[in-house]
């Protein structure tokens, strides 16, 4: 669950509906300059974060704080439970799409694969095995699902290079709908994302988004063939210390899902 703070209020977005959000802008992408991505591909970007689902209903507690935890503060172990639980699942509705999520996830412990050098999940030093083992583990995971998906007479190198392609478009996806997820529409942020290509054989550019504080998204290069709008689905709760896991529980039970709209524009 992404949880922020905004004035006296905790606006909560479910890391699920942060994904779908995530798919809905990745079917608009492509024009004459982008390619469009696959099926398997926009799937993988609407479900990236399918894992937490069940953990986004029954809310996260912070005993100390009396408050939601943060997406970015739970502990290890369960990390991996809720990214494995939706990885597992995808493998079995879409194995393509499954393995992209499994990149994204073990990317999270990695740099991802070097891609954003910036940002690795923090692992204690007394699960550095445990970590290791994931990660090697599950990357052997993916070699059968190549082989389903790789013709014998294709270029190797080709199809592996695809594949890394698709990650980085995830990647991009993902950081892009963060933006809006945790931010409101008079606020001002922006971001240099990327690298991604155009088209597989392009080199990795980066996108510029900016959020001027109007409630609309611009992008340049725009990699869309016309603008649109796209929906957060929000919660509210009064910003305070709840006693108990119950009460806070009831408290987000209580609150409504707001849509707010972003207007995603040229520059």
């Amino acid at each position: 669950m992404f949880v922020t703070k905004h004035d006296n209020e905790i606006w909560l977005v479910d890391q699920y509906h942060h994904s779908i959000q995530a798919g809905e802008v990745a079917r608009h992408w492509g024009n004459e300059e982008f390619a469009a991505p696959s099926q398997s591909l926009i799937t993988a970007v609407e479900k990236h974060d399918i894992g937490w689902v069940a953990p986004d209903k029954e809310v996260l507690f912070n005993e100390e704080t009396g408050r939601p935890i943060n997406f970015i503060n739970i502990n290890v172990k369960q990390h991996v439970q809720f990214y494995s639980n939706g990885y597992k699942k995808m493998l079995e509705e879409d194995p393509y799409a499954g393995m992209l999520i499994g990149m994204h996830w073990i990317g999270l412990y990695t740099s991802r694969f070097g891609y954003d050098p910036t940002f690795t999940y923090k692992i204690p030093e007394d699960l550095k095995d445990f970590m290791q083992n994931v990660v090697i583990e599950t990357q052997k995971e993916w070699v059968g699902v190549k082989m389903n998906y790789w013709k014998f007479n294709e270029k190797r190198s080709e199809f592996e290079n695809k594949v890394w392609m698709d990650y980085e478009f995830l990647q991009l996806m993902d950081r892009m709908s963060q933006l809006v997820s945790l931010n409101r529409h008079q606020d001002q942020a922006e971001a240099v994302l990327g690298p991604v290509r155009k088209n597989q054989n392009g080199e990795g550019i980066h996108v510029a988004v900016q959020l001027p504080g109007d409630g609309s998204v611009i992008i340049e290069p725009f990699p869309f063939k016309e603008e649109f709008e796209t929906s957060v689905k929000v919660r509210k709760i009064p910003d305070r210390k709840y006693e108990s896991h119950e009460e806070l529980s009831q408290e987000i039970a209580n609150a409504p899902y707001e849509v707010m709209k972003w207007r995603i524009r040229k520059k």
